[in-house]
């Protein structure tokens, strides 16, 4: 029997500690911030997930 799992979301929330970490090392406030929204729930995995590869981006 499989479930109907979404693998795309599924990597998306593996990756999301491991971006936030790189984040972190490079614009804190943003990292703690992105942190906050994931810990309370406020943003779906893909937007959360989404934002972090956006900031990782610009932060070079």
């Amino acid at each position: 029997m499989s479930l109907p799992i979404d693998l795309d979301l599924l990597k998306k929330r593996e990756e999301i500690p491991r971006k936030l970490a790189e984040l972190s090392y490079r614009n804190s406030d943003q990292a703690v911030n992105l942190l906050r929204k994931w810990g309370e729930k406020k943003s779906p995995i893909s937007v959360l997930h989404k934002e972090l590869s956006d900031c990782l981006s610009e932060v070079g």
